[in-house]
């Protein structure tokens, strides 16, 4: 277990830091992605959507750096986890609402699913999750920041052993 949590924590933090950086490269794309999904209200959505462009690669980028290297791990992963969360709940709302959407969660770079967004993108996100919370509720692992510092594993023997 202690391996799938490290290959769990480079696989998400690296796919977060490659989201994040292309969506800092390409604010204006990732805002019309934001748009096409139609999760704001019309009234609020333009600062909802600009600030949701400006912050979340940041957060993405600074959440899959932690993850990567281990170190506040169990943090990162919370944050991710609940990220994938909302990414999971708005692409059930897309495709309830038969939306045509491009998902913009890479740019152009479409991993694992192209075209508009569909079952794929839920499988795609809850694989993630399911990676995520493992590092969640095991600890950073081996090869962590975490580990060196004490906190990384978590010790699953009975007490008194």
């Amino acid at each position: 277990m202690k391996w799938f949590v490290l290959l769990s924590r480079i696989v998400v933090g690296g796919l977060f830091v490659v989201a994040g950086s292309i969506k800092l490269r390409s604010p204006q794309e990732f805002a019309n992605a934001i748009k096409a999904f139609k999760v704001f209200p019309a009234e609020t959505g333009d600062h909802l959507i600009m600030m949701s462009t400006f912050t979340m690669p940041w957060v993405e980028l600074i959440a899959g750096v932690l993850l990567i290297i281990g170190w506040r791990a169990r943090d990162a992963a919370l944050v991710i986890s609940g990220m994938l969360a909302m990414f999971i709940l708005a692409v059930i709302s897309v495709i309830a609402r038969k939306l045509e959407v491009d998902c913009g969660c890479f740019g152009k770079l479409e991993l694992f699913c192209d075209g508009p967004i569909g079952a794929c993108g839920i499988i795609r996100n809850l694989v993630m999750l399911a990676m995520a919370l493992a590092v969640l509720v095991r600890g950073a692992g081996p090869w962590s920041v975490d580990s060196l510092l004490g906190r990384g594993i978590v010790d699953t023997r009975p007490a008194g052993t």
